[in-house]
């Protein structure tokens, strides 16, 4: 290695780096001599005493004389046992005794035992500490929230501005049968404009920047839960939303499930009539429904009704995406349990302005108190246009059942 290494007064502050990096793999590794001490020690006071010393050859002679001090500690506190204790150090004295034949055997392909008596692997004391027999899992256990579909079935697009405006048809062409010279019919149609405006969802939280640099999981975590909750409270006003500042939600505002011709027809009438009944009411107004979104409960309810001799009436295992009466099923607890939606999910308008998103930044005296402030935020209208109401149905399943059974 001698002649690899050059000169000291000739090397340069990246040579003398590299130079260290070897003395720390070739000769640190294991407990040295006081003359290997002395060795190693001379050649880096020769190193120190170079005249052009970078950041990094001063990192790494501080690191080497952490590692020769600590060397030197081991060399006093451990000295060589003819009789070493512990399994550890039976299998270095019996490696170190046999190392002539196990190179033997290595050269030749051959494996080699190293053997150890019963009685020296006794092992005394105990532990009492967990860190060491401890392994992190570094996914972290979030609390689960509620499926989010409604985004995913909705007429999603874009929008650049604060307001959506739409054209409404208010009156229909007509046309009727005539004689010759009879007057015609006035078949006008009627326009307006309706317009729509954008609302914002947004949460934030505080969190100090030592948490940030010192915990590498938070920032992603926070960004991560943050986010899904925006995605939930969207997911959520799609359905449930009271205007206002809030989305206009589909519950509470769409066509009430009406019984017509179906009441008082059915026998044993369940919530598969319901979904039935709905479809055919939502037809008669000129659509074609696409999905029943349902509280998970109220689905097992209806993938669970039998005959009176026990036969399923609906098959309890799928293949491809779940339906009923034509229609997919979407499953969603934020949907109240007893309540379901059918309609025409196409009709279902929504514009983002803004889609979900992270700002970091300070608020009142987060700079002074070392914290940061992180929001989330979203931007975007729901709306369905007022001819297109009748697309939908909203059904109390046991008002329902009642208004249909014979």
């Amino acid at each position: 290695m001698e002649n690899e290494t050059p000169a000291t007064e000739n090397m340069t502050p990246e040579m003398a780096v590299e130079t260290i990096n070897k003395m720390v793999a070739e000769k640190m590794q294991n407990v040295l001599t006081q003359a290997d001490l002395d060795s190693v020690k001379s050649e880096l006071n020769g190193i120190k005493s170079l005249e052009l010393k970078s950041d990094e050859l001063m990192k790494a002679i501080a690191k080497m004389e952490g590692r020769i001090e600590a060397q030197s500690e081991k060399s006093h506190k451990a000295p060589e046992s003819k009789n070493p204790k512990g399994l550890a150090g039976k299998l270095s004295k019996a490696y170190a005794d046999n190392i002539k034949t196990i190179k033997d055997s290595v050269a030749k392909g051959q494996n080699f035992t190293l053997e150890v008596k019963a009685d020296e692997m006794t092992i005394n004391g105990d532990y009492s500490g967990t860190y060491a027999l401890t392994t992190l899992d570094p996914e972290v256990n979030r609390i689960a929230r509620p499926t989010r579909r409604m985004m995913e079935i909705a007429n999603v697009g874009t929008t650049a501005s604060k307001f959506v405006v739409y054209i409404q048809q208010t009156q229909q062409a007509s046309s009727a049968w005539s004689t010759e010279a009879e007057l015609k019919q006035d078949g006008e149609i009627k326009w307006e404009e309706v317009s729509s405006e954008v609302k914002k969802v947004a949460g934030f939280v505080k969190v100090s920047k030592e948490m940030l640099e010192d915990l590498a999981f938070v920032r992603s975590e926070i960004n991560t839960v943050l986010m899904e909750q925006i995605e939930q409270s969207i997911d959520y006003s799609m359905l449930n939303g009271a205007g206002g500042s809030d989305l206009n939600g589909l519950i509470g505002n769409v066509p009430a499930f009406a019984a017509g011709n179906f009441a008082s027809t059915i026998v044993a009438a369940n919530i598969i009539d319901v979904i039935q009944v709905s479809k055919a009411q939502i037809e008669a107004a000129n659509f074609m429904p696409t999905h029943v979104v349902m509280n998970p409960e109220d689905k097992a309810k209806f993938e669970l009704t039998k005959t009176t001799t026990g036969e399923y009436t609906y098959p309890m295992f799928f293949t491809g995406a779940e339906n009923v009466a034509g229609l997919i099923v979407v499953a969603s607890n934020n949907v109240a349990a007893g309540t379901i939606l059918v309609g025409d999910f196409t009709k279902l308008i929504v514009k983002v302005r803004e889609a979900v998103n992270l700002t970091v930044g300070y608020e009142n005296d987060d700079f002074t108190r070392n914290m940061v402030t992180i929001i989330a935020e979203a931007r975007l209208v729901q709306y369905i246009r007022n001819n297109d109401f009748n697309a939908f149905v909203e059904a109390d399943l046991a008002t329902a059942i009642a208004a249909l059974e014979l």
